[in-house]
């Protein structure tokens, strides 16, 4: 009984959708004696249909290149200040070593836990130095204020705790050079990536060029005869249905 009842609703709904493209009563909606006039209303809806479809399509693919252009050209500027920004700011980069929870080596910071409080210092703003006694190291951190911070490790827990203390002094030493090379480099490079930046904001032929298109295709469908003359035929062939059943098609 269900799939009855959907078959009827279905054809229900045909009938009612036939009607209403075809008003004026069953007759003209299904009989073999206005097939002709049926298939003159469907030409002249289906010819309007097919132009408006064409132009909307034409329009759309002009929009959507407006839209890539200025996507492109939002990344490349966006690209390029991320570049400008990591140039002078590269952050701290990935961790690298660490002593403990008091020292985390980064590519461009080290990070230093004293007493419950932690403060990263750019790598080449720093240096560091170790002493040691029998029970303990103490490592030195030059801090960029002039001032320094001491951290001490105790040398009993393990018996490597020592030589662990002087490979990570030893690693803080080499990437506090590393990170001063890297900055000067970064730095040369700022002018160059400043220009690229404005080039890249300055850059929006592509956009004009995208808008332009769009511009043309919207002023020739504007002057474009064959639409506003499927308009008429339209309405012309909803006159004649008018004429023929007194009622008239949308």
């Amino acid at each position: 009984m269900g799939w009855i009842l959907v078959v009827v609703l279905v054809v229900a709904g045909a009938v009612v959708w036939l009607m209403l493209r075809y008003p004026g009563g069953w007759r003209y909606a299904f009989s073999a004696e206005y097939a002709e006039q049926r298939r003159d209303l469907d030409a002249a809806r289906g010819k309007l249909r097919v132009l408006q479809r064409e132009a909307g399509r034409e329009r759309d693919m002009a929009r959507s290149d407006v839209e890539a252009a200025e996507r492109a050209h939002h990344d490349r500027v966006n690209q390029a200040q991320a570049h400008l920004a990591w140039l002078r700011a590269p952050g701290r980069g990935v961790l690298r070593s660490s002593l403990g929870d008091s020292l985390r080596l980064y590519d461009h910071a080290l990070e230093v836990t004293v007493d419950g409080r932690t403060v990263e210092y750019p790598l080449h703003e720093v240096s560091v130095r170790d002493e040691y006694s029998r029970k303990a190291g103490h490592v030195y951190v030059a801090l960029p204020t002039g001032r320094q911070q001491m951290v001490t490790v105790s040398l009993e827990e393990t018996p490597e705790a020592e030589a662990e203390v002087r490979k990570f002094v030893v690693e803080v030493f080499n990437a506090a050079a590393d990170a001063k090379v890297s900055k000067a480099e970064r730095q040369a490079l700022v002018p160059q990536a400043e220009a690229e930046l404005r080039n890249a904001i300055a850059d929006t032929d592509d956009q004009e060029q995208a808008r332009r298109r769009l511009a043309e295709v919207v002023a020739r469908q504007k002057s474009d005869a064959r639409i506003p003359g499927a308009r008429r035929e339209l309405d012309a062939a909803r006159d004649r249905w008018q004429q023929l059943t007194g009622r008239r098609p949308e």
